[in-house]
């Protein structure tokens, strides 16, 4: 039953992170949509980190942080402030992020689906976030990635973020100054860590549980 309820909260979360990123193509690059997938995104991360945290002082930290978060980005989109302090508080939301993601990982001791789903949504929700994190980057300075001029930041950043993860670097965004080329290149080296750990950890487990 516990490993059944599991699963539908990783799916669920799974589902919510998908419509976060998929908000901006389908309905455009407007203030209101870009507000919206973001607070969704939100949602999802501060699901993932106190259904991870089990000590409660751990989740009330989670959830201050997140509000700092989600409050500074607003002042970033409509007020043009606080740049480097937004982009501190989504390196330390980055960091929760990939605890929330080894750990559901390490700790499966038998492989099933809820496994895969989980493992899933911890690669997805890396990337969304290092996206958050390319975003704030990109606000902070200007010119940090080139970003096409017709597309909306948000979708390029997933987009880009998707790309480096996976190792795929198609070369039509690319980081032009040295702080967007250390997050890129940090981010493909755990892109890289995360599947064979993830693979190694999933084969494991169904070898255990067989």
């Amino acid at each position: 039953m516990k490993s059944e309820v599991s699963g539908q909260r990783w799916g669920m979360l799974l589902g919510l992170l998908l419509l976060a990123l998929l908000i901006e193509p389908l309905f455009g690059s407007s203030k209101p949509v870009q507000v919206a997938g973001f607070a969704l995104f939100e949602i999802v991360v501060v699901s993932a980190l106190i259904s991870s945290v089990r000590d409660i002082r751990g989740r009330v930290f989670g959830a201050i942080l997140a509000i700092l978060w989600f409050s500074g980005t607003l002042l970033v989109m409509f007020a043009n402030m606080f740049h480097g302090l937004v982009v501190v508080v989504s390196l330390v939301m980055l960091l929760g992020a990939l605890f929330v993601t080894f750990r559901n990982l390490l700790d499966r001791h038998t492989g099933d689906l809820d496994s895969l789903v989980g493992a899933i949504f911890g690669y997805v929700l890396l990337a969304a976030t290092w996206a958050a994190l390319y975003l704030q980057i990109e606000r902070w300075r200007p010119g940090s990635f080139t970003f096409p001029d017709d597309a909306g930041l948000w979708s390029s950043a997933n987009y880009y973020s998707l790309v480096t993860l996976t190792s795929l670097g198609y070369g039509d965004i690319l980081p032009s100054a040295p702080l967007g080329r250390l997050t890129a290149g940090l981010e493909a080296v755990v892109g890289v860590l995360y599947i064979a750990v993830m693979i190694g950890s999933i084969v494991g487990s169904f070898h255990r549980r067989r």
